[in-house]
This record gives structure tokens, sequence and C-alpha cells, in this order.
């Protein structure tokens, strides 16, 4: 077992030059660190900025060690046995951090999901097109094991409710990584729900949700509290569509054939299987409605009393990444550390200058803001024919917003690469009006796509 105990270390950078897919590298990177216990010593990898597709690139690893330019044991015996450590930058055993950072883009935790972990090019997107069926690369490679993660949905729903870090342990049971990614996606899904300070959860109600409505068929989803029992009701009573998507549970989708028989079978559903169901179309579109714009969703944050600014290091969020300022002085999204510990900000918070106040949400929540307020162009596209939104990667919504997005198809949005290798996230089943409320109360551009 790795020995992680520290005594008066400092942090420095090491090196190393490779050809390869950055995303697969942190990946690798990450999994060995995570799988050894090693994140006291490698705490994140720094990629160099602008990597051309196929191109060699340097890439840093943080150390956090006594002594300059020497590896701790267990990092030499577990994780430099991987192939990316093979071209060390020759005559530099180490570098400070005030050496690299005009070349390197955005820090990538290889143990805390609250960063950014995929890495992602600088992007220009004013003229991409995301929807370009001829300019677009499959789905981002993520482990398909919707079984385990349907069985983590299962357990959910018997348990009930309880802490994170029950929640923590059941996705180590079950093979999951990165828990608090899943925590996310659940509730954009409608699964779960959890205290407004993150510490305890509990499994929504079961519900079905309308998604579709035509002249002789309702679409519903599958929403909350389930399991195997409650499926093969529903089986009997209407047709099941079974949707495998990557690192969630599977979307169940009830389809309700020939108006005759629609109120009979939801009179069965309600009253014999005693199951929730939204009736009304777009239940998206309703919670659209009801949503703050971005300024009060902000004044509605819970302020975070009792700061002094003095007693902390911080990073100030510019250009896509966390870089070192003395105080918090400008409106923006600041990463807080205790100065005796370097392993991982202790918060990551909004500033607000003219008030003087911190609020804390989600992590893109927080850049969200961030972004809103560097007044750079939030962007998003309009496919009116598909029905599908396109939003950038770098600028993904607020979970709260997100959630009326995701609601409106029971699906978490597909990843999409166009050819000037900007990153998209697409969303199925979007009305316009559904898009524009939305783009709207968060003050962003939405254009309109013809194919």
């Amino acid at each position: 077992m790795p020995n992680n105990h520290k005594i008066n270390n400092q942090r420095w950078y090491k090196g190393f030059s490779h050809k390869g897919d950055p995303n697969k590298l942190i990946e690798l990177i990450s999994k060995k660190v995570n799988e050894h216990d090693l994140s006291n010593f490698i705490p994140l990898v720094r990629i160099e900025k602008k990597v051309k597709k196929y191109g060699n690139y340097y890439f840093f690893i943080a150390v956090d060690n006594s002594i300059s330019g020497a590896l701790p044991e267990d990092v030499k015996n577990y994780l430099m046995v991987l192939p990316c450590f093979k071209f060390p930058i020759p005559r530099s055993p180490s570098f400070t951090y005030e050496q690299i950072k005009s070349m390197v883009g955005a820090a990538h935790d290889v143990f805390d999901c609250n960063n950014p972990i995929p890495y992602n090019p600088i992007e220009t997107i004013q003229d991409d097109d995301p929807f370009d069926i001829f300019s677009v690369n499959n789905q981002l490679n993520y482990q398909n094991n919707s079984q385990n993660y349907q069985q983590l949905l299962y357990w959910l729903s018997s348990v009930g409710y309880g802490t994170w870090e029950l929640f923590k342990k059941t996705c180590f049971i079950l093979g999951l990584d990165e828990p608090k990614r899943v925590l996310r996606k659940l509730k954009l899904l409608g699964h779960l729900e959890t205290s407004s300070d993150g510490k305890k959860w509990s499994i929504a109600p079961t519900a079905l949700v309308k998604i579709k409505s035509l002249e002789d068929i309702s679409e519903y989803t599958l929403c909350g509290q389930q399991n195997k029992k409650l499926i093969r009701k529903l089986e009997i009573l209407a047709d099941i569509d079974t949707i495998n998507q990557p690192n969630v549970p599977y979307c169940i989708r009830l389809k309700l054939i020939n108006l005759t028989n629609i109120e009979t079978v939801i009179y069965k559903i309600k009253n014999e299987i005693n199951v929730s169901i939204s009736n009304s179309y777009n239940i998206a579109q309703k919670l659209a409605e009801i949503l703050p714009n971005l300024e009060q969703w902000k004044l509605s944050l819970k302020p975070l009393q009792g700061i002094v600014k003095s007693l902390y290091d911080w990073k100030y969020f510019q250009n896509g990444d966390f870089v070192e300022c003395t105080l918090p002085e400008k409106t923006g999204m600041y990463q807080m550390w205790d100065r005796e510990s370097k392993n991982a900000p202790r918060r990551t918070l909004f500033y607000e200058q003219d008030i003087d106040t911190w609020r804390q949400c989600d992590w893109y929540g927080l850049r969200f803001l961030a972004l809103s307020y560097s007044q750079h162009d939030l962007i998003a596209r309009y496919n009116p024919e598909s029905l599908q939104l396109a939003i950038p990667h770098c600028q993904m919504w607020p979970e709260l917003y997100e959630r009326a997005l995701v609601l409106a198809s029971g699906l978490l949005p597909k990843y999409h690469k166009t050819e000037e290798q900007n990153l998209w996230l697409i969303y199925e089943n979007i009305s316009l009006d559904l898009a524009h409320q939305l783009t709207q109360k968060l003050m962003v551009n939405c254009q309109e796509e013809i194919i």
C-alpha cells in the first residue's frame, strides 16, 4: 500500500513529450493515480495549449514532494511505468508553475470531478456548425455499463434516502467511477434530489413524464423510484422501449398507442400500479416557465459569510484556466486554497465585487456566471427540423437549467465534435419555445440553423 504521508511538501512540475489523444492520456494517468492512491503526490496534470490533432505536445504532472526534482518511490514504482512517461523533457528535472504557465492550459484534477476533467483545446466556435452530420464524430468514448448504473438506481430506490458518503461507497462497490458526476446525471434525469449542501440525497417519487403527444400515440419516460417488478407491470399495459445511455441507467420509454385505450391504461397505471403520471405535454416547458432569469438565480444562491481573504491562497478563473492571484478583487470565479495543503482547493466560489459577496453552487453554474460577467459570447444553435439544441461544452449551463433540457426527452446530451474540433452538447426533443425561453433567461445568443 503506498504511503501518502507528507511532510513540508512543495509543488513542482515534471514535463514529458507525448503524441496521442490528450483525453486518453489524462484518463490513463488518473486511473493509475487512483488505483494506487497517489493523489497526495500527483494531484493534477497540465497539457500544452493548442494541441494539434495527432501532433506531439508537452504535458506536465504536478508533484507534491519535499525535494524538488525527486519523485517519491511510490510514483516511480506505480506511475512511471506507463508508456506516456517514456520521454521526459531532457535536462530539466523540475519546473515551477511560473516557468510553464504561459504554455499550458487548464489544470485537470486526477481525483476530483469538480474540475473540467475532459481536455478540450481553447475553442473558436462562432462559425461552427454542430448539426453538420458530415463533420460530426461519434459520441465520445465512455464506458458503456448501463446495467451497473441501473443496479445503482434500483438500490437507491430501495433505500430511499441517505448521505453523500453512503452514495460514494455504493458507487465504489458497483465499480462506478466519479460518483459526483453520477449524482449530477441522476439529478438531471429526474431520479434523485439532494439537500442544498449536497450532504444528503433522496430518491424522487415514481413518475411517468409525457415527452411526446401525437394524434394516436403518447410517449412517456420513467423517472424516479423504480424496480424490476414495476417495469414488468408496465410492460403488460404498454409498449416499453429501453434506451441504452453511457454511464447512466437505462432510459425507460413507455408508449401508449390507440387513443381509445389510452385513458383506460392511464387509469390502471395510476390506481393499480400507484404511479404518478403527468399527462400534460412538455413538462420541461412548464419547468422553464418558472425558472428565474440568470440575475434572479444568482441572487437566490445563499451567500457565504465569514470568509477572510487574507487567510487563504487564491486562483482566478480566466480564459479557461485558474491562475494565481494575490487577493480576490474582480467579480468572477475563484478557487480558495488552504496554505498548509496544496492538494485541492477548499472551495470553488463566485465572488461579486460590488457587494463583496461570495456564492456557491454547482461547478458548471459557477463557470457560467463567470463567463457571463466576463462578457463572454454565450451562444447556442437550434435546429427546428430535428428539434435539437446545441450548446458548446465549454459553456455548459447551470444544473437547474440543463435539467429542463434533459427532461424534454429523458436523455442526456450527446457529445459531438466538429471538423474544427469544437465539442458540442446536443439535446433532443427541444421545442422552439423551450429553446427561446431558456436562452433568453440565461442571456444566451441562440441562432436557428436551417439544414
